[in-house]
């Protein structure tokens, strides 16, 4: 589905284009005919395209016999004490009419018994994964398949040489609709690959950013409908801001800001990043080589990264305030995400992990994208938890690579019919959102994802500075500080990849 609408948002772009081009000069000119009605016009021919279903798209792996191979997915399946990202989408050992979990146990029953496989799920709690996977490369020992972990936790393996450039495995086919292109073109590196997802996973779109707003708030306090104003491009930071400032009252009247209080904007200090991305700026963008280098030191991008600093740190936001209202984590006291599920903050900027927390809730919420800077911006973009934003890699240890491909490449294709269904189809939209104009929302919001190689690999601290700012007049020196070793830590990434074997 998320595949799908990419194909669908290129193909509007391309329509566009292509009307645009016709109308170019204005007046016809001599050679520009109409269309002579006495001539007969073309018979219509139309062409029925036999629809895709999950037998047809496993008939095409019903070749493969892999003996009983056990493929085994090392995850986040144990939630331990960090159960708020724990990874639901490998493994799924009986139906449980659970929509997310039958689909799960649907697609790889259906692998299994094409491909004769068994599926293997090795499950860690969060932050163990992909230590465990490199105590296992550096034992020399073929103990995981594939992995699926943080990208900014994944990130390191990539110069240490310890997981595989997915582009030099024949049997995955990148440009297949089930594998999501943005991330293979953001985070190539060199023209290598080392993550990828898609189709086969939805905790990439768990952690993808969203803007949450209260309705009831919207209309107590008169402000303007959020969904006209990103529909008209005048969904911008300054817009944000007046709103924001508006719905932020003391409700008890004693001075001091807690969750008895209205606040406009809450929020935490990783959205200095996330925001500055969805400005359309990158710390790190790439020359016609592939290669990275360090773009983030330019005046207009510090410009409004002083901006996001003087939002965040705005008396409407929970920060701003000094508000007791600082935690995450769950619908407990002081969390962010309490906050709005009590029906007491206007917007609420984070993963859309939240909208399926708040499916109970009696707060009535729409959901947006994050603010443009201006209304020049040419496009609304859209940022996510580097941390918790899942992919999969596969670890140089892995024997038989054609082999793990295959089967990769075909969880892939077959979630199309399962999974990414039922996530988005039957949980996000179906059970989790409250209206009919949430849904081109989420399409817009997952089709925009800005990816910055400079936020997961974090080369030189400059992704953690940002995270740390909360004065916008120190937001200049304190990147320009830190440029020097930036750059001389990104060129040692980039000496070491080079020596790399192909």
């Amino acid at each position: 589905m998320k595949k799908k609408l990419l194909a669908m948002l290129l193909l509007s772009a391309m329509l566009l284009s292509a009307f645009a081009g016709c109308s170019e000069g204005g007046e016809n000119t001599d050679e520009t005919t109409a269309a002579d009605p006495s001539t007969p016009a073309a018979e219509e021919t139309v062409v029925e395209e036999e629809e895709d279903t999950l037998e047809s798209a496993a008939a095409q792996y019903a070749d493969r016999d892999y003996g009983g191979y056990e493929y085994r997915v090392a995850d986040r399946g144990d939630p331990g004490t960090y159960a708020d990202w724990q990874t639901f989408d490998v493994y799924a050992a009986e139906q449980t009419g659970e929509i997310i979990n039958d689909a799960v146990y649907q697609r790889n029953t259906t692998l299994e018994e094409t491909m004769n496989i068994k599926i293997a799920e090795r499950p860690f709690t969060h932050g163990e994964v992909t230590n465990s996977v490199k105590n296992s490369i550096m034992a020399s020992s073929d103990d995981y398949d594939v992995f699926t972990d943080g990208l900014s936790t994944m990130a390191p393996l990539v110069s240490q040489n310890y997981i595989l450039d997915l582009r030099t495995i024949d049997t995955l086919k990148f440009d297949n609709a089930w594998w999501d292109q943005m991330i293979y073109k953001d985070l190539s590196i060199m023209n290598k690959s080392f993550f990828m997802t898609g189709d086969l996973s939805v905790m990439d779109n768990y952690g993808t950013w969203c803007y949450l707003f209260n309705k009831t708030m919207i209309a107590d306090f008169g402000l303007e409908n959020p969904y006209e104003l990103v529909d008209s491009g005048k969904w911008t930071i300054d817009k944000h801001n007046e709103m924001a400032s508006a719905a932020t009252v003391d409700l008890d009247g004693d001075g001091a800001w807690t969750m008895a209080d209205s606040y406009g904007y809450i929020t935490e200090t990783y959205n200095n990043m996330a925001m500055w991305n969805c400005f359309g700026y990158r710390l790190v963008t790439k020359d016609a080589d592939d290669v990275p280098t360090y773009t983030y030191n330019g005046e207009e991008q510090i410009t409004a990264l002083q901006k996001i600093i003087e939002t965040q740190f705005s008396p409407f936001t929970n920060m701003g305030s000094g508000s007791t209202v600082t935690g995450g984590g769950g619908l407990t006291e002081n969390t962010r995400e309490n906050q709005f599920a009590i029906g007491r903050a206007l917007f609420y900027y984070a993963g859309l992990r939240n909208v399926t927390l708040y499916r109970d809730s009696d707060t009535d919420f729409g959901i947006i994208p994050s603010p443009k800077y201006k209304e020049e911006q040419e496009q609304y973009y859209s940022s996510y938890s580097y941390a918790n934003c899942t992919a999969y890699a596969m670890p140089v240890t892995v024997a038989d690579t054609a082999k793990i491909g295959d089967i990769t490449e075909a969880m892939a294709h077959l979630s199309v019919y399962t999974l990414t269904p039922a996530y988005y189809d039957k949980t996000l939209i179906g059970k989790s959102t409250r209206d009919q104009e949430s849904a081109p929302m989420l399409d817009l919001i997952l089709a925009t994802r800005n990816y910055d190689l400079g936020n997961i690999f974090a080369w030189g601290g400059v992704s953690s500075a940002i995270y740390s700012m909360s004065d916008p007049n120190t937001v200049a020196s304190s990147l320009q500080k830190l440029e020097k070793a930036a750059n001389k830590v990104l060129q040692r990434f980039i000496d070491d990849l080079s020596e790399m074997e192909p």
